[in-house]
């Protein structure tokens, strides 16, 4: 078998060979650009996708917001992992309403002025949020930036999915975070 394909590749021109050669090196990158192998994170709307945060391997995002009822800052932080979210940590100023560590789940230490809750390690398949108003500040945080969810899209259900991008995905212009030109209204008063 391969004595037959010796030969027919030899008593092609060179030419031949040359485009074939081209023509399988370009499926191969196009494979390469087109396959979806980056984790990131689709931020949905009701009605469409309102963008993707791309992450690296092994990064983290964190969901920012203020506690509705002790009014201070919370910091849930989330990797992908096995193509799905996964909860890691949960950074808070002090324990309020439903806040702290639970036993059995992660374990708790001191960081400054943050009580931290890390090693959590709880799966989350769609993750669905109701958007807070503005006291509430829910805030997507992620290597390189962050996408004001409140500000963007206050009252509204936002799911985030664990999803891959390929290459070619990452680097077109306009793929990439959320932006509030997809959505944007104007933030009502500042009530808490």
């Amino acid at each position: 078998m391969w004595v037959r394909v010796a030969r027919a590749w030899r008593s092609r021109t060179r030419a031949t060979r040359v485009r074939i050669v081209a023509v399988a090196a370009t499926g191969l990158a196009a494979t390469a650009l087109l396959w979806p192998v980056w984790p990131a994170v689709s931020v949905e709307g009701d009605d469409a996708e309102l963008g993707v945060v791309p992450l690296d391997p092994g990064e983290s995002f964190t969901l920012s917001f203020v506690h509705s009822l002790d009014k201070l800052p919370v910091e849930d932080v989330y990797e992908i992992r096995d193509g799905r979210i996964v909860q890691e940590a949960t950074r808070v100023r002090e324990f309020g309403a439903g806040m702290g560590h639970i036993p059995g789940r992660g374990e708790g230490h001191a960081e400054g002025e943050w009580w931290v809750v890390s090693g959590i390690d709880e799966p989350i398949d769609d993750f669905r949020v109701l958007v807070g108003s503005p006291g509430t500040d829910h805030r997507l945080v992620y290597p390189g930036g962050e996408v004001s969810l409140t500000r963007c899209w206050a009252g509204e259900r936002v799911t985030l999915r664990a999803v891959r991008q390929s290459t070619l995905a990452r680097v077109l212009p306009g793929a990439g975070p959320p932006s509030c030109t997809q959505g944007e209204q104007e933030p009502p008063g500042n009530e808490t």
